[in-house]
């Protein structure tokens, strides 16, 4: 039996629970979803280069070997009437867990801090404050893999890819694309400085440069763009730092300013044809500003006293169960501890199919107590808005390190 080890730190504090959505501590169930994850986003091009131009060819290709390497549900194959599922090629434990759990984990809460966690994760009452406990940063975690002895050599990297990745771009529960639980291996394999770490990202991307095509989940693809955005030497002032800097880019203010700093308006058309809703009219294309991922919702002061609304216009889409549904955001950002500039912030932006085929956007404004009014509208994603809002790092101390931009 192999056995393979790897250390990783809690850069960020992390809001991860059971159902009660409290933090108590890391299962390994969570650790092996997230772990899918990255299997999957590496694993996409090479699946698409042998299946090409056959995307669902592709599709069943990397579902197939995933439920080798990691395992499925138990279920019934109604062609050959035999049982599916069963163990992957590997045993995990998560070990040595050193966490201590807080119920505010930002003590002030930074605007910036405050906008990445979002609703649902906080409030803006009160200066703004957590609504969930969170694992604090600083702790750390052993994860422990035992291969089965027929796993092959090209298994186990595989699957230490995966761990690399998880443990050089990842992080665990909610908000992870916005930094919240970023987590970093750590040990004598783990890169230091900000160039070793760099070269490490480099090297675990590179064969995603050679695909082309636009991925049908988020994935590594030849759209793919890894910008090192950021540096500081605390870890939640640099989340404050570029949650301000997405604020300021993606916000319209109020009363000119956001953060006290002038608004840069840069989706006033957005702002304005969401406020024509309250009057009837509904716009015919979903907001640029949807590119970021859906949910998402607009607030205009000016028309918070009319009920049942209070100000407030969703955007959101009807997912295929026929429930609301969300897309997440395509921009994930990573919070990394090197030993030379303190913390790097890490952006990847994943280009992929942004809504399943046939689907629309469907702009909401509740006018009874159950009772909504809703318009579809067909949304061609804004990618060049989502590069625009990186070139803000690189305009600064920030590199383009995997893509193109």
């Amino acid at each position: 039996m192999r056995n393979e080890t790897f250390e990783f730190q809690i850069v960020t504090p992390m809001f991860l629970g059971g159902a009660d959505q409290q933090a108590e501590g890391i299962r390994p169930a969570s650790i092996k979803g997230a772990l899918r994850f990255w299997w999957r986003a590496l694993n996409w091009v090479r699946c698409w280069q042998l299946s090409q131009p056959n995307n669902e060819a592709a599709l069943r290709l990397l579902h197939a070997e995933e439920a080798r390497l990691f395992g499925v549900a138990a279920g019934w194959d109604k062609d050959t009437k035999k049982s599916t599922g069963g163990q992957g090629i590997f045993l995990m434990q998560v070990a040595e867990v050193k966490t201590q759990t807080v119920p505010q984990p930002f003590s002030p809460m930074a605007p910036g801090q405050l906008y990445l966690l979002g609703m649902g994760l906080a409030t803006f009452k009160e200066g703004g404050k957590c609504l969930r406990n969170a694992l604090q940063k600083g702790g750390s975690f052993t994860l422990k893999l035992v291969f089965h002895p027929q796993a092959t050599d090209k298994d186990v990297r595989q699957v230490k890819d995966a761990v690399r990745a998880f443990g050089l771009l990842g992080a665990l529960g909610s908000r992870a694309r916005h930094g919240l639980g970023s987590v970093a291996l750590t040990g004598p394999d783990a890169p230091n400085t900000r160039a070793e770490y760099i070269q490490a990202v480099r090297d675990l991307l590179k064969p995603t440069l050679l695909a082309s095509g636009e991925a049908p989940f988020t994935a590594f693809s030849a759209h793919t763009r890894v910008d090192v955005s950021a540096a500081g030497n605390d870890a939640l002032r640099l989340l404050d730092t570029v949650g301000r800097e997405q604020q300021l880019y993606r916000s319209y203010g109020q009363g000119g300013r956001v953060n006290g700093q002038p608004a840069e308006r840069n989706f006033k058309e957005d702002h304005h044809d969401l406020l024509k809703v309250f009057d009837g009219k509904f716009p015919s294309n979903a907001p640029v500003r949807s590119v970021f991922g859906l949910p998402h919702n607009y607030y205009f002061s000016s028309q918070k006293d009319i009920r049942p609304a209070k100000g407030k216009v969703d955007v959101d889409y009807i997912a295929p169960d026929g429930k609301d549904g969300r897309r997440a955001s395509p921009l994930l950002l990573h919070i990394h501890p090197l030993s030379d500039v303190g913390f790097t912030a890490l952006n990847i932006l994943m280009p992929a199919q942004f809504l399943p085929d046939g689907k629309q956007t469907q702009v909401k404004l509740k006018v009874s107590e159950n009772r909504y009014k809703s318009h579809n509208a067909p949304i061609n994603p804004a990618w060049e808005k989502l590069h625009e809002y990186l070139n803000r790092f690189i305009d600064k101390e920030g590199v383009t390190i995997h893509g193109k931009y």
